[in-house]
């Protein structure tokens, strides 16, 4: 696993008046990882909070602190119904993050709530929209039809901690000239399409399979919103890849990703055949990590012809990041 502590850096100007992570859908669990009545403390974005599913089966995320005296309702934390048990007093809260019972008070204190986030729950993720409390999503993930078709292998999943910032991984949707110095890839038709809160780089290539001999590769990749994109490839298999990744501070991301192939209705594959998929999805991004995790961000690059739509991309990712009232639309930001 990358051990670097290298850190990108910008300048206060170019991030002056924006916040310090984009608004929109992350990936906070996988599905499978969250069972009924669990609790678990989430620390991402600089933040604290505390991820729960609900005996009826639904999760939902709250700030992780009692407004009380404090205690972090993920660590001790129980679910009791629909709703979280602070350890330290037992204040119970409800999904909107309501304080419904003080057990030992003949009233609730009118204050007594914490900031909820909305939440949803498909494909095999668990999202949340992070941004202010309360904030009414202005787009969704869509739902991957593949892992609901008998034809697709189950979600394979894997995870790595990096080093380095959003900034660096979005922005390999327009990197068209990293591909073969990095990737061993030759691309030969690039496109990148921005629509709204969505971005799609179309590829089409000549990459490697599992065996070392030269295949062509067609890939869709879009970002539903800042920070999960699908991408689908026509490799040796047909190929799902789920790849999200979740700011802890603005150093550090978790990368999560997921892999589904298309192996045909009542066809099982050999688990060695998925695990060398996920393997390989990942030996791919350890390629970019050991460029992230030591290379310095540059707000102001010197750009060369065939470098990609570099400057269009950056537009758009920082669409998330404007104060919502005055932020252009991100199809404006072309």
């Amino acid at each position: 696993m990358p051990t670097s502590t290298a850190t990108s850096v910008h300048a206060a100007g170019d991030r002056a008046g924006l916040a310090p992570f984009a608004r929109g859908w992350y990936l906070v669990a996988w599905s499978a990882e969250l069972e009924p009545r669990d609790v678990v403390p989430l620390r991402c974005l600089g933040r604290d909070f505390v991820l729960f599913r609900r005996e009826g089966g639904e999760p939902a995320l709250l700030d992780a602190h009692c407004p009380h005296l404090g205690a972090h309702l993920g660590h001790g934390g129980r679910v009791e119904g629909d709703t979280i048990v602070c350890p330290f007093h037992a204040w119970r809260f409800d999904e909107s993050g309501r304080c419904v019972e003080v057990p030992y008070a003949s009233r609730i204190p009118p204050r007594a709530c914490v900031r909820s986030y909305a939440t949803r729950e498909h494909s095999g993720m668990v999202l949340a929209y992070l941004g202010d409390a309360g904030e009414v999503p202005e787009y969704e993930v869509p739902v991957a039809a593949e892992l609901s078709d008998p034809a697709w292998t189950p979600l394979a999943c894997a995870q790595i901690t990096i080093a380095t910032q959003p900034r660096e991984v979005v922005e390999n949707v327009a990197d068209l000239a990293h591909f073969k110095p990095v990737h061993a890839q030759i691309i030969d038709d690039f496109e990148m399409i921005v629509d709204g809160p969505r971005v799609t780089q179309r590829t089409v290539g000549r990459g490697t399979n599992l065996k070392g001999e030269r295949i062509p590769v067609h890939t869709v990749a879009t970002y539903h919103g800042p920070a999960v994109q699908f991408t689908r490839l026509a490799w040796a298999f047909d190929m799902l890849l789920i790849n999200a990744h979740l700011p802890i501070d603005e150093a550090t991301l978790l990368l999560r990703f997921g892999v589904s192939l298309r192996a045909g209705e009542g066809v099982e594959l050999p688990r060695e055949v998925i695990d060398a998929h996920v393997a390989a999805a990942r030996d791919g991004y350890f390629q970019d990590v050991a460029i992230w995790e030591h290379k310095r961000w540059r707000d102001r690059p010197t750009l060369a012809d065939g470098d990609g739509p570099i400057g269009a991309l950056r537009r758009w990712h920082r669409t998330f990041y404007e104060p919502r009232e005055t932020r252009r639309a991100p199809e404006d930001a072309q």
